[in-house]
């Protein structure tokens, strides 16, 4: 792992001109990517959500086309004219990636070699548990309900859990990471990514939200997201966190099969063979403001390996 700082392209020129006079506005993927691109010497994919302009910190994760790197992104507002990066190799990626295109060109095998993949992943999680989500209510994979992720085997739900009751039942976060936890969160605001440390290879953050119409301690606000990004192909199997689907070997198929076709319009793409996205994305509307509860799947290779799970009343 290493970290670095780069300047945002053209950025520092912007801010020359109208230092005090203009809003510090978050750089756009295109800047991200260019950033990335100009320190690693190769072209990634942003796999983040888009960032709102009003942000002060924003976090971006980016896979290299070929696979080898993963590298996470952050700026802040206070250091409008820097990017840190957190990389992360994957030397395998290669060897991958062969597979992958071996088994496209030859449908039959594909479907035979998947079936058996399934079967063994599938035999091998139910004796050692890492793959076994719990789920005590039998509830669907997308339940509006109840948003619910475990953490050792307890229950946390989206828009209950505090982020103090994380806190005090000693759920891991990285380092630095509660340094704000009592700072005042302001009214109807979103807080910025608190990472938890989950295991080598899973990229984890959970936020919270004040719904209130006046401040209040980070602490004493209900988680509203977790994301999850688990693109690296050496990641750990890890039975820390899990939810109400099998992370590690839920595919498209099974999701639809249990929690039927996605509401939003489904996002597929195999320009590069090498490299396959389908992203279902599940929504309802909230009722208090103007927003929408979602769940968001996002496939890699038919792997699950990013996931949004957000609450906003």
């Amino acid at each position: 792992m290493k970290k670095v700082l780069a300047l945002i392209l053209g950025l520092s020129m912007m801010l020359g001109i109208a230092a005090c006079a203009k809003k510090v506005e978050v750089p756009s993927k295109s800047d991200v990517k260019k950033a990335a691109a100009e320190e690693f010497d190769m072209e990634f994919k942003v796999d983040s959500e888009d960032v709102s302009d009003d942000e002060k910190e924003a976090e971006w994760v980016l896979i290299s086309k070929d696979g080898s790197l993963e590298v996470t992104v952050t700026w802040n507002a206070k250091k409008p004219d820097e990017f840190e990066f957190d990389s992360e190799e994957h030397p395998e990626a290669t060897e991958t990636e062969t597979e992958v295109t071996t088994e496209e060109t030859d449908a039959t095998t594909e479907a035979t070699t998947e079936a058996t993949t399934e079967a063994t992943t599938e035999a091998s999680g139910s004796e050692t548990g890492a793959t076994a989500a719990p789920n005590p209510t039998g509830a669907k994979y997308v339940n509006f309900d109840e948003m619910n992720f475990y953490v050792n085997g307890k229950k946390y739900t989206l828009g209950k859990t505090t982020l103090q009751d994380l806190i005090d039942d000693g759920v891991p976060f990285k380092d630095g990471e509660l340094d704000d936890a009592k700072n005042n969160l302001k009214s109807k605001y979103q807080s910025a990514p608190i990472k938890l440390k989950i295991a080598d290879g899973w990229n984890v953050s959970v936020y919270v939200f004040n719904d209130t119409d006046a401040g209040k301690p980070m602490n004493e606000c209900y988680v509203n997201e977790i994301y999850v990004s688990a693109l690296s192909s050496s990641k750990e199997s890890q039975n820390v966190l899990t939810f109400d689907f099998p992370f590690e070997t839920l595919t498209v198929e099974d999701l639809k099969a249990n929690s039927g076709e996605p509401t939003e319009k489904p996002y597929h793409n195999e320009d590069d063979p090498k490299f396959v996205a389908d992203y279902l994305e599940y929504t309802k509307q909230s009722t208090k403001f103007m927003n929408r509860n979602r769940y968001k799947f996002e496939f890699y290779n038919s792997k699950l390996s990013t996931f949004y799970m957000t609450y906003i009343p």
